[in-house]
């Protein structure tokens, strides 16, 4: 299955990614994605306040394109539980907020400590879009509906984030970068377990 977003660049590439089943609310991801990258030189890929991408330079497209997609999804998981530990009321939900905001900001620094390693530079920083409209709707939603939203939307973000990682770390073109990719799958794969747990036991109050 494919999907086409569109971009204003003339410079387009295209991501196939395919996860096998992965528990009952999940029986094939195939995520594909065609990004707008930047032509070199001209503008800079958005990132996160946590997880800083970098002026294309010497980075592949497809490369400076998983850095913005990740760097996004970073964000969004540090921001939409930061919301969380402000309005759930829920002792185990806030608990897993607490651990994203923790453990993506350490896997911000990381990142920052890989691109500086690299000599990348790091560009001015902000949600995808798709990222912004979910944490935006997510500020909307009933205070009664807000935990289940939430778990929900983890859920569905580590079950792509780990699709795209797992595809980069395998048939990335940037050493370094496949590395920490590789890297970032345990943790990753361990925030999904935690948010299954709570997605599929009994509902947050």
């Amino acid at each position: 299955m494919e999907s086409i977003v569109g971009g204003n660049s003339p410079q387009r590439i295209r991501i196939r990614l395919t996860m096998k089943s992965r528990g009952p609310a999940v029986s094939l991801l195939g995520l594909v994605a065609v990004l707008a990258v930047p032509a070199l030189g001209q503008t800079t890929v958005p990132g996160t306040g946590g997880v800083p991408t970098t002026q294309q330079g010497s980075l592949s497209d497809k490369s400076a394109a998983v850095l913005r997609v990740m760097a996004s999804a970073n964000l969004f998981e540090i921001e939409s539980s930061r919301l969380a530990l402000a309005r759930s009321q829920s002792a185990a939900v806030k608990e897993f907020a607490d651990r994203m905001v923790g453990d993506h900001a350490r896997a911000a620094n990381r990142t920052r400590q890989v691109l500086a390693e690299m000599g990348a530079s790091p560009t001015a920083t902000m949600l995808e879009p798709d990222d912004q409209q979910k944490l935006d709707a997510l500020k909307a939603i009933a205070n009664q509906e807000f935990d289940r939203a939430y778990i929900d939307g983890q859920y569905t973000a580590h079950v792509e984030a780990i699709a795209l990682v797992r595809d980069y770390a395998r048939t990335g073109d940037n050493e370094r970068l496949k590395a920490l990719a590789a890297e970032a799958l345990p943790l990753l794969q361990s925030h999904l377990d935690h948010v299954t747990r709570l997605r599929d036991g009994a509902k947050p109050r």
